[in-house]
C-alpha cells in the first residue's frame, strides 16, 4: 500500500518517450531538491545535492540515447511498459514517475558500479518498481482475501530469491489470480518476474538472503492492507499480523513495523550492493539495510499523508490516518478535508524521526553523512512533488525536517574530523 490508493500523479507525464520522461522528471526532482537545501539549510548544499544527482542523470541520458537494445533486460522493461500503458494507463503514469523517484538510490554505490552494472540496476529497479506498483494497484482494486493477497505476491517475489522455485506455469497461477477485467495483467507480472530472476542471479548471496526476508515481511504487509477497506475493515487482524513483522528493535509498535514493510524502495538499495564491483562489507550492508528500513517508514508515513484524502474518499484508512488517531467513521461520514494542525504536526515529527534514524543508522557503519542526508532530502522532495502536496504543507515539513538532518548530519562530520588521523 505504499502508493497513494486511489489517486493519480499530477506530473501530466508523456505516455511516449519513456526515457526522455524520466530524464526530465529526475531533474524537475533534483532543482526542487536544491531549492529546498537553499530554503532551509538542512545540512546538505545545494551543489552537493547536484553532484549525486548529475551523474544518475547522465546514465539515464546514454540510456536514452543508446537505446532498448543497448540495456540487459531493455527489450523487456520496453514490451512490459508499453502493455501496462495499453492495460492499466494510471498504473503506467505513477510507474513512469515512481521509476524516476527511485533512480536516486543509485547515488549511494554508483561509484562502486562498473557501467554495465549501472545499467542492469536501473533496469532491475524499474522493472521492480513496475511490478510493484501493479501488485499495489490489483490490491487496491479490492475483492481480496489475505490469503489470495499473499499467493499472489508470493508467486511473483519469491522466484526472485529461490532459484528451486520452477518459473513454469507462473502466468497461469496468476492469471487463476485475476479477475476478468484484469485481463493481461498477469502476462506482465511473468515476463517482469523472469527477466528480473536473471538479472539478479549473479548478485551477492548475503544479498539475496536478505531480499528474501524482506519480501516474507512485504508480502505480510501488503496483504494486511485489505483489511484498511471499509468493506474489509479489521484494525485487530491488522494488529495481529503487523506485530509478527520483523525489527531490529524488539519494542517498536505494530504499526511502524506495518509502516515500514508496506513500502520497497530498501529492497532497490538491496539490489544495488549486489551489483557493487567489490563485495560491500558485512558491516556496512548490515547498516544500509537497517537505514533503508527506516526511510521505508517515511516514505510509507509521507506517501499515505499525502493521499489520506483520497484515500478516505474511496473508503480507505491508510498508517497516516491511524497515527493521527482519526475516528473510523470518517469512512462513511465523506466530512475528512484534511488534517488538523496537530494531526499533521505528529505525522511530520514522526517522517522526521524516521529519517534522523536512518542517516544514524547508515553512519554506523561506515557510510558518509551527506549521502544518508541527501536520501532524506531526496524522499521528501520527490513524494511532495509526486502528490502535489500544498506548498505551504511541504515547507512546514521541511521546518520540521531541517534542524533535526542538519544536527544529524554536522554531528556525524564533527566525529569523523575528531577520529580520522591526522
Amino acid at each position: 500500500m505504499n502508493r497513494m490508493l486511489g489517486t493519480e500523479s499530477g506530473l501530466g507525464l508523456a505516455t511516449d518517450g519513456a526515457w526522455e520522461t524520466l530524464v526530465g522528471l529526475l531533474d524537475r526532482f533534483g532543482r526542487a531538491a536544491e531549492e529546498h537545501a537553499a530554503r532551509f539549510d538542512v545540512g546538505i548544499s545545494p551543489n552537493e545535492v547536484r553532484k549525486r544527482i548529475g551523474p544518475i542523470l547522465g546514465d539515464l541520458r546514454r540510456i536514452q540515447h543508446a537505446g532498448w537494445d543497448a540495456l540487459p533486460g531493455g527489450n523487456t522493461l520496453r514490451e512490459c511498459l508499453e502493455r501496462l500503458r495499453e492495460l492499466a494507463p494510471n498504473t503506467y503514469r505513477k510507474t513512469v514517475a515512481r521509476i524516476a523517484g527511485v533512480s536516486v538510490i543509485h547515488a549511494h554505490f554508483r561509484s562502486r558500479m562498473t557501467e554495465a552494472d549501472i545499467r542492469r540496476s536501473i533496469v532491475a529497479s524499474s522493472l521492480y518498481e513496475m511490478t510493484q506498483d501493479l501488485l499495489d494497484d490489483l490490491l487496491d482494486g479490492g475483492g481480496w482475501t489475505f490469503p489470495e493477497a499473499v499467493r499472489l505476491y508470493d508467486r511473483c517475489l519469491r522466484p526472485l530469491t529461490d532459484p528451486t522455485v520452477a518459473m513454469e506455469g507462473l502466468e497461469a497461477d496468476l492469471a487463476d489470480l485475476m479477475g476478468p477485467e484484469q485481463d493481461g495483467l498477469e502476462r506482465i507480472l511473468a515476463e517482469a518476474t523472469q527477466e528480473l530472476r536473471g538479472l539478479l542471479d549473479s548478485g551477492d548471496e548475503r544479498v539475496r538472503r536478505l531480499l528474501a526476508k524482506g519480501h516474507e515481511a512485504l508480502t505480510r504487509a501488503q496483504a494486511a492492507t485489505i483489511y484498511f477497506r471499509r468493506e474489509t475493515l479489521d484494525i485487530d487482524a491488522m494488529r495481529d499480523i503487523a506485530t509478527g513483522l520483523p525489527s531490529p528493535d524488539p519494542s517498536l509498535p505494530w504499526l511502524d513495523r506495518l509502516a515500514i514493510y508496506a513500502s520497497w524502495p530498501s529492497n532497490i538499495a538491496l539490489f544495488d550492493a549486489g551489483f557493487a564491483s567489490s563485495p560491500v562489507s558485512n558491516r556496512e550492508l548490515t547498516a544500509h539495510a537497517r537505514a533503508w528500513l527506516a526511510f521505508d517508514e517515511a516514505i510509507s508515513f509521507l506517501e499515505h499523508f499525502a493521499g489520506a484524502e483520497a484515500d478516505v474518499r474511496e473508503g480507505v484508512v491508510n498508517v497516516a490516518c491511524l497515527l493521527a488517531n482519526l475516528p473510523l467513521a470518517i469512512l462513511g461520514e465523506g466530512s475528512f478535508r484534511g488534517f488538523a494542525p496537530r494531526e499533521l504536526r505528529s505525522i511530520f515529527e514522526k517522517a522526521t524521526e524516521c529519517l534522523v534514524h536512518a542517516i544514524h543508522e547508515g553512519m554506523a557503519g561506515g557510510g558518509a553523512p551527506d549521502d544518508y542526508g541527501f536520501l532524506a532530502l531526496m524522499i521528501p522532495t520527490i513524494i511532495f512533488a509526486f502528490s502535489r502536496t500544498p506548498s505551504e504543507q511541504g515547507d512546514t515539513f521541511f521546518r520540521t525536517l531541517a534542524p533535526a538532518v542538519r544536527s544529524a548530519v554536522e554531528d556525524a562530520r564533527e566525529t569523523s574530523e575528531v577520529t580520522s588521523p591526522g
